[in-house]
């Protein structure tokens, strides 16, 4: 069995989207609306001595995300993980096993690395 380390943090911020596709009983997802999102990102270290911090992870995360409540037009929590695992493996060389993103700690998407 190969053992893979990672280390996660996971970052709570405001921000709005919708889904204009969004029909029937859940017509009302259509229109903007808030939500607290919950973003959690597992990433694979080196070694345990902390190859990487857990502040300075979180850290990478508010930066992406940005200040405030962010407007995420109709992306959505599988469209976040993905932008958000492209940021940490470009920007900062960094190599995510798992990302998670959920809307209200409620129900979200998962982006999970596959050997």
């Amino acid at each position: 069995m190969t053992e893979t380390v990672t280390v996660w943090t996971t970052v709570t911020a405001p921000g709005f989207h919708r889904w204009p596709a969004a029909t029937g009983l859940r017509s009302y997802l259509a229109d903007r609306h808030r939500h607290l999102f919950h973003i959690t990102a597992h990433v694979a270290v080196e070694h345990n001595d902390r190859h990487l911090e857990f502040h300075d992870l979180q850290d990478v995360i508010r930066a992406w995300w940005g200040p405030g409540a962010r407007e995420c037009g109709t992306a959505s929590c599988e469209d976040l993980a993905q932008d958000l695992w492209n940021v940490l493996e470009d920007g900062y060389q960094l190599s995510p096993v798992r990302i998670e993103v959920s809307e209200d700690g409620e129900s979200g998407a998962a982006l999970t690395a596959v050997d």
